[in-house]
């Protein structure tokens, strides 16, 4: 089964609220106390300056597992980290659980780019190995640096229980590394795209990178688009008490047969780079009797490949030529759109539905409500027709 482009809107006052358990992993969480500590204050370290920036050795980890910490300072000095849970809890948005420090901070080595891929990868030190505690909730989790100077900035990193919920939510992971340009300088900074890169041509015959690393800094604030995108969903299903389980694109990638445990498969916001084995998992699950929900407009666009990092770590790189001309590798993995040749594969095939062009940065198009008997609308008061 499949459910495709949802949009949730603010419920009328006689919204159906879903029969939910009366509690879960997610509902005892949010009972626990919030806090709005979690956000940066009004010294947020930048791409240039590097006040202080960092990057984690995964972008998941296991209760119970470890995940490394790779942090830079300038100039040297001692810094803090703070970890927190990100969630409803009473609309506070987050949980602390960790403080961490003082601890020296230095400036690490500047981020070599290969000539032809563009590809920016960091060989930074290690600065923290965080013991991920068995009591810390699966969910989206940020490390909260602050510099003895009080610049701040984000390591952000998904927990994983591993359990069987009614709910597995991908986080984009892969998305948000694609449009990365760390370091935004206005220089040397290169995404898979045109717009936010710098510096000399590539192989791809302007500045924009064909291949791009998570061993690296997030640029800006250090939280990828989650903070663009994915809160208010993950905000929405905490609220609601929904048991849910999270994981990224890239443990679907590598564990596609964990969306069998769940009864729901959720890709949401901006969830537009794939692997063909993540295509082929969900695929599966659907055939399998998963139900997948895609609450977004841009899933599965552009076909990608991972590679390991230098130091060997699988899947650290992602590779996108966005043009199989100039892709050295040419067969169902080459990585233009799903949709074109030699892929052949249309996303619509496996979400039901594809956008056929874009609009204007900027500009809109109406919304018509059509079939508004469908369990979509309920409470909603919308009819067919409006818009």
């Amino acid at each position: 089964m499949l459910l495709a482009l949802i949009l949730f809107g603010p419920a009328a006052p006689n919204a159906v609220k879903p029969a939910l358990a009366a509690t879960n992993p997610i509902v005892t969480e949010n009972q626990q106390p919030g806090t709005g500590a979690w956000l940066i204050g009004s010294q947020q370290s930048d791409d240039a300056n590097g006040q202080i920036k960092g990057y984690a050795s995964a972008t998941s980890v296991n209760q119970n597992q470890s995940i490394a910490l790779f942090i830079t300072t300038n100039p040297a000095q001692t810094y803090t980290i703070d970890f927190y849970r990100i969630g409803w809890y009473g609309g506070l948005g987050g949980r602390f659980r960790l403080h961490v420090g003082p601890l020296d901070g230095t400036p690490q080595p500047a981020c070599p780019t290969d000539p032809s891929t563009g590809l920016i990868a960091c060989d930074w030190t290690s600065s923290y190995t965080l013991t991920v505690p068995g009591d810390w909730t699966t969910g989206t989790y940020v490390a909260l640096l602050t510099n003895a100077q009080g610049y701040q900035n984000y390591v952000l990193f998904v927990v994983k229980d591993g359990r069987a919920a009614p709910l597995l939510y991908q986080e984009a992971v892969t998305t948000y590394e694609a449009y990365n340009d760390y370091p935004n300088d206005g220089v040397t900074g290169k995404s898979l795209y045109t717009y936010n890169s710098y510096g000399a041509n590539t192989v791809a015959g302007d500045p924009r990178a064909v291949k791009v690393s998570f061993d690296r800094p997030y640029t800006a604030n250090g939280s990828g688009q989650f903070f663009y995108w994915e809160v208010y969903y993950v905000r929405w299903l905490e609220r609601n008490g929904y048991d849910v389980t999270y994981t990224t694109d890239v443990d679907t990638h590598a564990n596609g047969g964990a969306l069998l445990n769940s009864k729901g498969f959720l890709s949401v916001a901006h969830d537009e780079y794939w692997s063909n084995e993540m295509f082929d998992a969900a695929a599966a699950a659907r055939d399998a009797g998963v139900n997948l929900g895609f609450f977004t407009s841009d899933a599965a666009t552009w076909q990608m490949r991972f590679e390991a990092s230098a130091s060997g770590s699988a899947n650290r790189v992602i590779v996108c030529y966005k043009d199989a001309a100039i892709d050295p590798v040419q067969g169902p993995t080459t990585t233009v759109e799903f949709r074109d040749p030699p892929v052949n594969r249309p996303e619509q095939t496996l979400e039901g539905v594809q956008f056929t062009s874009s609009i204007a940065f900027g500009g809109t198009v109406p919304y018509v409500v059509t079939n508004s008997s469908s369990w979509v609308y309920a409470g909603t008061g919308l009819q067919d027709g409006d818009s």
